[in-house]
């Protein structure tokens, strides 16, 4: 145990900067979030321009999420099987031409809502598969003994590329239009893509599943086999996950996180699909409040995330719960004050500024005390399926009160909206902090 100690006291950031090959898809991953925190502003704005409508905002948000309900759990077991390097620079390569078409398109004035549809389905579905490869690779080039600084290194200068990202795009949008902003992110795809071809990496082919003799005829051969195979994996996958249905059923405190997650997720709902529309329907304002909007929310969630220790030792689960949700039904409610004085613009900036930052803190000190209650409560033998069943429902319930806001949001405005869900948001969890629900 002091031999381990003090070799993860030798580590430290310049250990992982050292480690070229995994620096590499720390790199590609930062070009990746800077092109995304520029598109973040403006295919959301961009999206509001062609359909001039708050229903349709919410429903391609909507479409943006589906695949990572309905085609992730399926694509992570196929990545298994596939070169890892191969795939992420495949898949950037489509999603860098996927992004740079959409941005052509809105140059030429060709772009529909329904062509925005399909780009936004085609683009998350393949990222369905980015994202299961790029986890994978990693024990592939690094250590397990530098997983903590990597990741904390690849973290933070993410969130630090956001920042930027995200400061910028407002300058970027005014000065250089929404389709330059589109193709920027197009390029950045690129640019991962060829960071990514230059990996040294020896991956490990898949450990061959035991196979039935019997179940393998004479002179079929490997695609007999292959078939076999697919269908024990296939039915082991059943299997394990009607187990871990079975053991949440059991469990009350669990299922209760699951709940909550899935509240969560639907309540924000409309600070994402609903963005744009609320910044010029509400508040009246331009672009250049969206991308300070989405600065302060972000920096709001790292503040969050970084007291979030310290509350955690001071308060007790229900209170960390109760507090932060009610916080961020005030922070959601804040916004429609806006509403009254439009044409104050420095007061509408504040105001968006402090609602931000407040809506980031409760946001991220509420996923975080969920995050880390749900770790302590699992059985670490059923971690890893009760994990995919919470995560699925977390985020099923993105797309589906997506939907839901999108046909609200055709019969009453914005405001009323979020006003709605603030208030139910600040009734459900005074009912957490008051009622006996078990949280621990």
């Amino acid at each position: 145990m002091g031999n381990k100690e003090n070799v993860t006291e030798k580590i430290g950031y310049k250990d992982i900067l050292k480690q070229r090959e995994f620096m590499k898809i720390v790199s590609a991953s930062l070009i990746n979030r800077f092109g995304d925190s520029i598109d973040a502003i403006a295919f959301t704005w961009m999206v509001y321009m062609i359909t001039k409508s708050a229903a349709w905002s919410a429903l391609v948000f909507a479409v943006n999420q589906l695949p990572s309900v309905l085609v992730q759990p399926f694509a992570g077991a196929m990545v298994e099987k596939m070169n890892k390097k191969r795939l992420m620079v495949t898949t950037d390569v489509i999603r860098g031409i996927i992004t740079a078409g959409l941005a052509v398109f809105y140059l030429a004035n060709a772009l529909n809502p329904w062509i925005l549809l399909l780009f936004t389905l085609i683009n998350s579905t393949v990222e369905a598969f980015r994202l299961p490869a790029s986890l994978a690779v990693v024990p592939n080039i690094l250590e397990e003994r530098y997983y903590e600084y990597g990741t904390a290194l690849n973290s933070t200068l993410s969130t630090v590329v956001q920042l930027i990202g995200l400061g910028t795009a407002g300058v970027v949008i005014g000065a250089l239009g929404i389709g330059t902003a589109i193709a920027i992110d197009g390029v950045s795809f690129f640019g991962s893509a060829f960071i990514l071809s230059l990996l040294k990496i020896k991956e490990e082919k898949p450990a061959s599943g035991t196979v039935d003799p019997g179940s393998v005829k004479a002179g079929t051969g490997e695609q007999a086999e292959k078939v076999s195979k697919d269908k024990q994996q296939i039915k082991e996958y059943i299997f394990i996950l009607k187990d871990g249905f079975v053991y949440l059923k059991k469990q009350p405190v669990i299922r209760n996180f699951c709940l909550l997650a899935v509240l969560i997720n639907a309540i924000i709902v409309p600070i994402n699909s609903l963005q744009t529309p609320l910044v010029q329907e509400v508040l009246g304002q331009g672009s250049g409040l969206l991308s300070v909007f989405s600065l302060a929310l972000t920096v709001g969630m790292g503040i969050g995330s970084f007291v979030y220790p310290f509350l955690s030792g001071k308060f007790s689960v229900r209170t960390q719960f109760a507090g932060s949700g009610v916080l961020l039904g005030i922070s959601m409610y804040s916004y429609t004050w806006g509403e009254r004085f439009q044409t104050f613009t420095v007061g509408i900036y504040a105001l968006t500024i402090a609602a931000s930052f407040l809506l980031g803190v409760s946001c991220s000190i509420l996923t975080s005390a969920l995050s880390v209650q749900f770790m302590k409560a699992v059985d670490r033998e059923y971690l890893a399926r009760v994990g995919a069943i919470f995560n699925a429902g977390a985020s099923a319930a993105t797309p589906a009160a997506s939907f839901a806001g999108g046909v609200l949001a055709a019969f009453c405005p914005v405001s009323q909206i979020f006003r709605l869900c603030a208030l139910l948001c600040v009734i459900i969890f005074l009912m957490i902090g008051l009622a006996k629900i078990r949280l621990e």
